[in-house]
């Protein structure tokens, strides 16, 4: 972990010949509004999480062009009456975006839907943090140099006990929102879609079904199990 870099993250770009589309720093580590500015303003979208930040360090990001909360309560100080904390940040900056883990695991379903309900549908955005045991069976496993176990759905250290990750499929994420009561089918797959293109800017290639987009897109039966899968067309799975 280091404090960032703008030459580190051009390097980067360079290597990736443009295609670096999003970036994620701690707001309070020294530099970070620099960074944010200039990486925003060339193009590259610049989320905030993995932090302790204050609410105003998390808003002095945001003004500085920082517009996505990586998954929003896991990894960033809480909201707090008197600290509100970047989930308080979250909440109060209408115009971001705020990622979500939705296995009920990393949030309770009350929680998921306050978020959503101040956010709005359009401003969140779901995501997995699927770790590489993601499909797999239960048992032990590794994340970078941690030992990881995975039981009952969810991926913890085996030190310790916290949450490292999930093994969450976004299809179960949307299935969960609409388990939970508060989202809408519709409302649920364009938070798994078309909302995160937005928050990084490439809704003009993919995140809808619509001429001159990627032709990626999945099937589900009524009761949203996944019956096929195609990538730019042609189908790829079926049941």
């Amino acid at each position: 972990m280091s404090d960032p870099s703008l030459t580190a993250f051009r390097r980067w770009q360079d290597s990736a010949q443009g295609l670096l589309k999003k970036i994620a720093l701690a707001p309070e580590r020294h530099g970070a509004a620099d960074f944010i500015e200039n990486v925003s303003g060339s193009g590259t979208k610049v989320a905030i999480g993995h932090s302790s930040a204050t609410y105003e360090e998390a808003l002095e990001a945001v003004y500085a062009g920082a517009n996505i909360f990586v998954h929003t309560f896991n990894g960033m100080s809480g909201l707090n009456h008197h600290a509100p904390g970047m989930v308080g940040a979250a909440m109060d900056t209408p115009n971001t975006y705020a990622e979500l883990i939705c296995d009920g695991h990393h949030v309770e379903s009350g929680a998921a839907n306050l978020l959503i309900q101040e956010k709005g549908i359009d401003h969140v955005a779901l995501v997995t943090d699927c770790m590489s045991a993601g499909g797999r069976r239960a048992g032990e496993y590794v994340l970078g140099e941690f030992p990881v176990i995975v039981k009952d759905g969810a991926a913890r250290l085996k030190d310790g006990g916290s949450l490292a990750g999930s093994v969450l499929k976004l299809l179960q994420a949307v299935q969960n929102l609409v388990q939970w009561g508060r989202v809408s089918l519709y409302d649920a797959f364009k938070m798994a879609s078309y909302v995160p293109a937005v928050s990084v800017g490439i809704e003009d290639e993919c995140g809808l079904i619509a001429a001159g987009r990627e032709a990626d897109f999945i099937v589900v039966d009524e009761n949203i199990n996944l019956q096929s899968t195609y990538l730019a067309g042609k189908e790829v799975y079926s049941k």
